[in-house]
């Protein structure tokens, strides 16, 4: 049997849902069963919390490989090490850890590739088999802009000119569910990625050719993004850690190119970012704006 933590995230539902209707026993843990919205025959629902014993043990007992997922936040690496000792304890072969880009213990600039070695460490330290994911820039954070796009035709960020690599998170999970269901995937760490680099000026160009409008990028300060952030009610310690990791980006620290690993271990090419915006086109105002044209 196969588990599946953090089911409800982006990457964990998309690994859910790679694995739905295979002929192997998936096994999803989730907090709140009613928003995970993928069922099939294959698919036992375990409901419970990693910061509960009882539910750890219940989740892994009899589970052959787990991915692990928890949301982003600086108790990371607690969350993935209770997962990694109640999967030792109950004798589970392989992990495939959703960690990121850049992961780096030593790197003092930007504590979340801090919390990110740290997550990969509870792993390597426990001596249970792993594959590493590391994805780069997710499609799906960019649907903080969507507001704006549709009712200004602005992206506004400290981005600078520098280039960042999208990726889907389908595509992680993707990956994912295909580690999962093969060892020969352990022991191994995927940059995963989508088909392109791009700025932001590059970003926005994209998405008015998709829309069928003006969009335009805007560069803005750390401290006007760090006052969006503010009105979006993020906390005070995920401000600085997101506007730590932009500017790793923005100063290209942590920038890599596209890789083959989609295509190498699925068998089929990511989705490209003008795949997704014109998939979420009438979230981001282009629907509405072509009718109107007419």
């Amino acid at each position: 049997m196969l588990l599946v933590t953090g089911a409800t995230g982006n990457v964990g539902r998309a690994v859910l849902s790679e694995l739905a209707d295979r002929s192997v026993a998936v096994r999803a843990f989730v907090r709140d069963p009613g928003k995970l919205g993928i069922s099939a025959k294959n698919i036992e629902v375990v409901t419970g919390d990693i910061l509960d014993d009882a539910s750890l043990k219940q989740a892994f007992t009899g589970i052959e490989a787990a991915f692990l997922a928890s949301a982003f936040s600086p108790r990371m690496a607690e969350l993935h090490l209770r997962c990694v000792m109640a999967a030792k304890a109950a004798g589970v072969s392989r992990i495939v850890q959703l960690s990121g880009v850049g992961a780096n213990r030593n790197v003092c600039c930007a504590r979340a590739l801090q919390w990110l070695a740290q997550v990969e460490n509870t792993t390597q330290e426990a001596g249970i088999r792993v594959t590493h994911l590391r994805p780069t820039f997710f499609m799906q954070n960019l649907m903080r802009f969507a507001s704006s796009v549709a009712e200004q035709g602005v992206i506004a960020g400290p981005f600078r000119s520098s280039k960042w690599t999208f990726v889907d998170a389908r595509d992680v999970g993707a990956v994912g569910a295909c580690a999962l269901l093969d060892p020969a995937h352990a022991d191994q760490a995927y940059t995963v990625t989508g088909t392109e680099s791009l700025t932001y000026q590059e970003v926005a160009e994209l998405f008015s050719n998709v829309l069928g409008k003006p969009v335009r990028y805007t560069d803005i300060t750390a401290n006007e993004a760090r006052g969006q952030l503010q009105a979006a009610g993020a906390s005070p310690v995920m401000i600085e850690a997101t506007l730590e990791m932009w500017d790793a980006c923005a100063s290209k620290l942590i920038n890599v190119a596209p890789t083959n690993v989609v295509k190498d271990v699925t068998g089929r090419e990511p989705r490209s970012l003008e795949d997704f915006v014109r998939e979420h086109k009438a979230m981001f105002g282009g629907e509405k704006r072509i009718a109107g044209s007419g």
